[in-house]
């Protein structure tokens, strides 16, 4: 049995936090779909992972409302900004410092995640039991190389 995955809806993909006074949007094709499990994002999004979609940062543009920024150090020992709505706090994106050519889009906070589903998963050693790793997408007991990442996204997406 092999993952099914909707089509990816023609760009701009657009998006916001949970009160709706931040405000996003991307033009681009997404470079990647990862879910990683580490407890950094377990711990900020209170859940078993975190859906990141990975986009150039070019085509990334912040529209409205003010946001917070945390930086963080991973267990990777690289650091990412986070940015949360300064109002509600719902995460909304983050930037890594060591891949400034992206920005990672938090899944859920698109107005249609509805095609979202990983073609990867990392630091899938922390995962909670009850998560979910289909046997058929690449994954890594920890974290994984960015472009391993694009190029699972490529194999299941083609160009």
């Amino acid at each position: 049995m092999s993952t099914a995955r909707p089509p990816i809806p023609d760009p701009p993909h657009r998006g916001g936090c949970l009160c709706g006074a931040v405000r996003f949007s991307f033009n681009a094709r997404p470079l990647a779909v990862n879910a990683c499990h580490c407890r950094d994002c377990q711990h900020f999004t209170g859940a078993t992972n975190f859906i990141s979609v990975y986009v150039p940062r070019e085509a990334f543009v912040h529209e409205k409302g003010e946001v917070d920024r945390y930086r963080k150090r991973a267990d990777s020992g690289n650091e990412s900004d986070y940015f949360r709505c300064a109002n509600c706090g719902c995460r909304l994106w983050h930037e890594p410092l060591v891949t400034p050519q992206w920005t990672m889009v938090a899944a859920g906070t698109l107005d249609d995640p509805g095609w979202v589903v990983p073609t990867s998963h990392i630091w899938t050693a922390r995962a909670m039991p009850c998560a979910l790793v289909p046997p058929d997408v690449p994954a890594w007991e920890k974290g994984a190389d960015r472009m391993e990442l694009l190029r699972a996204f490529e194999k299941a997406y083609g160009r």
